[in-house]
C-alpha cells in the first residue's frame, strides 16, 4: 500500500501532497491497466463521490467502463484507504472525501441526469408502453445466446425504445428498415407499430429468424427474413432498397466495418444508420470514428447507456446508440474473417449452473454456452468469470 497523506488542513492540500496523490493516480491506472489513463480513475472516484454508496455495476455503467475494470479500480483504491466496502456499495473513507474534495475540486454531488427518460431524452407512451408488453412475451422465448458470434440479447425496453428514438427522428413512418442482425428483436416492436413501409431482418442465425417468423404469424405483421452470412456480399435483392438499417455489431473494429458495409449496400447512396455499439478507450473509438466517417457517414446524435442487454456483465448491460446520417456512401470492409471478440481477443469463460451451482469453462472443449451439459440436468447458466487465453 502507498502511504501518501499526514494531516491535511480543511480545505487545503499541500504542494507534496498533491504531488503524492498526483503519483497515486497514475499508480492506479498503471496497475489496473487502463487504456483510458488516470483520467479513468477521477471518472470513478468522481461517480462514487456523487453517488455513493453505490454498486460496482452502476460505476461501470455510469463511467463507461468494463465492469472488471472497474473492479480492479476499487480494489486498488480499498487497499490504498480511499474507499472503503460495505453492504450498500462503494463508499468513500475520509481520506477519499479529502482527496475529491481538495484534489480533484469536486463540490456538487448531484446527478443531472433526467429521471424519467434516464438519460435517453424520450419516453413511452401508452401507445408504445402495450407495444413492450407484447414484446416481452416474445423475447422470453428466445434461445441461449451463442456468444461464439458475439450475440448479447438487448432487453424488450431497449428494444421498444429504439423504435421510439427511430419514430421520433422520423425514421419509422412510411420507411423501408433493414435489421442488419436481430438478435435483439428489434423488427418486433417495429413491425408492431404498423407504421414501415417495409420491414426486413438479415441474420446468421435461424433459430432467431424462426422466432421471428413464428411472431409474424401469431401478431399478424409482417417481417421479411433472410438466412444469410454477413461475410458475404447481400443478395441483389436486398441491395439500394432501403431507407434505414439499424445494426448492433460485433464490437471489434472489422465487425462494424462488416456490418455498416453491407448495411451501406441496402441503402446505396445514402441514407440513415442506427449503430449500437460498446464504449470504448479512445484509440479504439478514434479508429472507428474514421471508419464511419469514411463510409460517408456522419454522427448526428450519439446517446451513452441507451442500449441495456440480459447478462453482459463485462461491458456492464449497457452500451450507446448512435444516428448516423449518410451521404455518398461506401463500403469499407476489412478482415472478414476477425469480426467476432472471440477471434479478436480469445478468452475462457466460466459458468455457473443455476441449479446446482457447479462451474463449467467454455471456449476450450467446450466453444459455447449452448453446448453446455451439467450431470444435475441444469439448463440454465450464469457466466460468473473470464479471462483471456495465453497465447
Amino acid at each position: 500500500m502507498m502511504k501518501i497523506i499526514g494531516k491535511m488542513g480543511k480545505g487545503k492540500i499541500y504542494r507534496d501532497e498533491k504531488a503524492k496523490f498526483s503519483i497515486l493516480l497514475d499508480s492506479v491506472a498503471k496497475k489496473a491497466d487502463i487504456a483510458e489513463g488516470k483520467r479513468a480513475v477521477e471518472d470513478i472516484i468522481r461517480v462514487i463521490y456523487r453517488h455513493q454508496p453505490i454498486s460496482t455495476k452502476k460505476i461501470a455503467q455510469k463511467t463507461r467502463l468494463p465492469l472488471p475494470i472497474v473492479a480492479k479500480v476499487r480494489t486498488i483504491l480499498e487497499r490504498e484507504r480511499i474507499l472503503k466496502r460495505t453492504e450498500r456499495g462503494a463508499e468513500l473513507t475520509e481520506l477519499g472525501i479529502e482527496f475529491a474534495e481538495n484534489f480533484l475540486k469536486l463540490k456538487y454531488k448531484k446527478s443531472l441526469t433526467c429521471s424519467v427518460c434516464n438519460g435517453r431524452g424520450i419516453v413511452l407512451d401508452e401507445f408504445f408502453e402495450d407495444i413492450l408488453n407484447r414484446v416481452k412475451v416474445w423475447a422470453k422465448k428466445r434461445p441461449l445466446a451463442n456468444t461464439t458470434i458475439d450475440q448479447s440479447f438487448a432487453t424488450p425496453e431497449t428494444s421498444t425504445y429504439r423504435v421510439a428514438l427511430m419514430y421520433e427522428r422520423g425514421d419509422l413512418e412510411g420507411k423501408r428498415i433493414l435489421f442488419v442482425g436481430d438478435d435483439d428483436l428489434t423488427s418486433l416492436p417495429a413491425a408492431l407499430t404498423n407504421m414501415a413501409e417495409e420491414i426486413a431482418v438479415v441474420d446468421i442465425d435461424e433459430r432467431i429468424l424462426k422466432l421471428i417468423e413464428k411472431f409474424s404469424q401469431k401478431e399478424g405483421v409482417k417481417i421479411r427474413t433472410i438466412k444469410h452470412n454477413l461475410r458475404n456480399p447481400l443478395p441483389d435483392d436486398l441491395k439500394e432498397s432501403f431507407d434505414v438499417i439499424s445494426t448492433d455489431p460485433p464490437y471489434t473494429v472489422n465487425g462494424l466495418k462488416l456490418f455498416l458495409s453491407r448495411g451501406i449496400e441496402a441503402l446505396g447512396k445514402e441514407g440513415i444508420a442506427y449503430l449500437s455499439y460498446s464504449h470504448k478507450p479512445i484509440d479504439e473509438w478514434l479508429s472507428i470514428q474514421k471508419a464511419i466517417t469514411n463510409m460517408g457517414f456522419v454522427i448526428s446524435e450519439l446517446i451513452p447507456n441507451f442500449n441495456y442487454y440480459e447478462g453482459s456483465e463485462i461491458i456492464a448491460n449497457t452500451t450507446f446508440i448512435a444516428r448516423l446520417i449518410g451521404r455518398d456512401l461506401k463500403a469499407e470492409i476489412g478482415d472478414t474473417e476477425k469480426i467476432y471478440t472471440g477471434l479478436v481477443k480469445p478468452v475462457i469463460r466460466y459458468y455457473k449452473c443455476l441449479k446446482c451451482g457447479k462451474i463449467h469453462k467454455v471456449g476450450e472443449e467446450v466453444k459455447k454456452v449452448e453446448d453446455l451439459v451439467c450431470e444435475c440436468g441444469g439448463k440454465k447458466f450464469k457466466m460468473v468469470k473470464r479471462e483471456k487465453i495465453k497465447e
